[in-house]
């Protein structure tokens, strides 16, 4: 959460105004490189990295070490820059790389901003579609202009929910998900970034995921908080910097304790 005493109104709103020229500048390179060639590579783990998301990142650090040359910078492709500042920004050029190389809008660019550890201000932006979410304290969640909030399910067997799962990065933890996934009233399988903005927007309930990294959930709290949801790690404890690599999204907040009793998480067994 935001520590309120600390910044103020102006400030946040600062923050926001600026993290909208950020993305209007990413979405050019989405659009311009959309469902077109683009040259990849491939990391250790075997996911990809294209030349969006290395022009897409080189853009953001830019600007950010323009305008705030204070504040830290956490990204995906290129080294840390000041990590250990009171302000740090947290870049996914590209969330989602493989489903923008085969052209589904189902990607976004994400972008945090970390204050003393914790997340005050996140946006999620898809540019083919053109939605973008945000959301900070003393500010709210927005899609576009339009205030927005969660849908309120009000049990857990009437949920929809969105569910990772028998993937590189799930494994070992497939029955935990299994107990929520069955839990529930249906499933969507396979999580993208999207499905947060879907869950902001009231038309999920339930996002969960295993092994992301602090870029892909950086983001989220301050976006699912502002709009009445709830998103923690798997032992229920909210987001910070130093969070584990699972993730629970939920649109009623009421229903996370339950949520988190049916996980009954208890970490990856050695």
């Amino acid at each position: 959460m935001l520590p309120e005493k600390m910044l103020s109104e102006k400030q946040i709103t600062e923050f926001v105004n600026f993290v909208h020229k950020v993305a209007d500048a990413v979405a050019e390179v989405h659009r311009k490189y959309y469902r077109q060639p683009v040259s990849t590579e491939y990391k250790d783990d075997s996911s990809p990295v294209t030349q969006v998301d290395k022009e897409s990142e080189i853009i953001v650090r830019d600007m950010i070490m323009r305008q705030f040359p204070d504040h830290g910078i956490l990204g995906e492709e290129f080294p840390a820059h000041q990590p250990d500042a009171e302000f740090v920004w947290v870049i996914d050029p590209v969330d989602g790389t493989k489903y923008f190389m085969i052209g589904q809008p189902a990607f976004a660019f994400l972008l945090a901003l970390a204050y003393q550890d914790e997340f005050i201000l996140g946006i999620i932006d898809q540019a083919i579609t053109r939605e973008r979410w945000i959301g900070a304290n003393h500010f709210g969640s927005f899609l576009n202009v339009k205030p927005v909030s969660t849908r309120k399910c009000l049990s857990l067997d009437k949920c929809i929910i969105a569910r990772a799962g028998y993937e590189w990065h799930t494994e070992g933890r497939d029955h935990y998900i299994d107990k929520l996934w069955k839990a529930c009233h249906w499933a969507r399988w396979g999580v993208a970034p999207y499905d947060y903005g879907l869950l902001v927007s009231g038309h999920l309930d339930i996002v969960i995921t295993a092994g992301p990294e602090l870029h892909d959930f950086a983001p989220l709290s301050p976006i699912i908080s502002n709009a009445g949801g709830a998103i923690t790690d798997w032992y229920g404890k909210p987001l910070n910097m130093y969070s584990p690599n699972h993730v629970v999204a939920v649109g009623n907040k009421d229903l996370l304790s339950e949520v988190i009793d049916v996980l009954g998480y208890e970490g990856l067994k050695k």
